[in-house]
């Protein structure tokens, strides 16, 4: 079978333009080998680019795209494969964005192995599994392979782009500014949960937010779901009460270090499941791997071994 290689650069990620640092480095490691260059120019390009290619694919060929830019890029290139439907390829992260906080579930490799374009060629492949989600009234589907979430944080998620935009704000920094700026307004969301088609029992006060983790960390290191498992066939499902602001501030240290299933157990439920979904009066802004999309009563399901990811040699 042959290889070929698809690299899609956003050259708008992170605070500085990398397209000619890696295209000389592509060239330089695979100068006698199959590869395609492409730059994404507007949002979702790079869902359409590895959707297309893939279509295009012949049987007895494999495709390894490599997704160089942040968590948004690599969402987008994801949705893309997926939507193709093709078994023959595999997807490898290559990040330069802000935030990458999904390479983070792998904390023993360091993150410059993944920027390592030589490491990443050469690297294997394992299969792991996929988030679906879908609004319920038109059935329109995306996917994550990381954390969906829907409240607080998807508030503090949409804010958090705007921060971005600021000089010398990384994506942490951003996180944190937006979450002090959603302090005020956005504790309480009033959610119906439902998980494997049984009821939950909800908080009287309402939620601060919902998450569907199939990763670990979102938010620029925020370690959502520390137990979660890629590999698992199963999501966790975590929900955590509404709070009064004072208590809010106490909690963040610990949500951001993972300690929150332990140390928070009076306002946090940890659920495994298959599929769960928000049932709410208004339509819900759902946060997908950092994108928001606003939904009618979404639904996340997983999709066990969906796809095979490449990990650096």
């Amino acid at each position: 079978m042959t290889t070929k290689h698809l690299f899609i650069i956003n050259p708008v990620a992170g605070k500085k333009d990398r397209t000619e640092i890696i295209s000389s480095a592509i060239r330089r490691h695979l100068s006698n080998e199959n590869y395609e260059i492409c730059v994404t120019v507007c949002p979702g390009d790079a869902t359409e680019i590895a959707r297309t290619r893939l279509e295009a694919l012949g049987d007895d060929e494999f495709l390894r795209v490599y997704a160089c830019g942040g968590d948004g890029t690599l969402s987008e290139v994801i949705l893309g494969m997926y939507q193709a439907g093709k078994q023959n390829c595999a997807i490898g992260v290559v990040p330069i964005g802000s935030g990458n906080d999904f390479i983070k579930y792998y904390d023993a490799i360091p993150p410059e192995k993944f920027r390592s374009l030589g490491d990443m060629i050469t690297g294997k492949t394992e299969v792991i599994d996929l988030l679906k989600v879908r609004d319920t009234a038109n059935g329109t589907e995306r996917v994550s392979i990381n954390i969906v979430s829907a409240g607080f944080d998807a508030a503090v998620c949409k804010g958090m782009t705007e921060f971005k935009r600021l000089p010398l704000v990384n994506g942490s920094a951003a996180y944190d500014l937006s979450l002090v700026k959603c302090l005020v307004s956005q504790r309480k969301h009033v959610y119906h949960v439902i998980a494997d088609d049984r009821s939950l029992v909800d908080p009287e006060n309402g939620y601060l937010f919902v998450i569907a983790a199939n990763g670990r960390y979102y938010g620029g290191g925020y370690k959502a779901s520390p137990i979660s498992n890629i590999q698992d066939g199963r999501l966790d499902l975590i929900r955590i009460a509404s709070i009064s602001a004072v208590k809010f501030v106490g909690m963040v240290g610990k949500f951001r270090a993972g300690e929150h299933l332990e140390k928070m157990k009076d306002i946090t439920t940890h659920t495994v499941c298959s599929k769960m979904r928000i049932e709410a009066p208004e339509p819900v802004e759902v946060n997908i791997d950092g994108e928001i999309i606003t939904m009618t009563n979404p639904e996340v399901e997983v999709v066990p071994m969906a796809i095979k990811l490449i990990l650096p040699q």
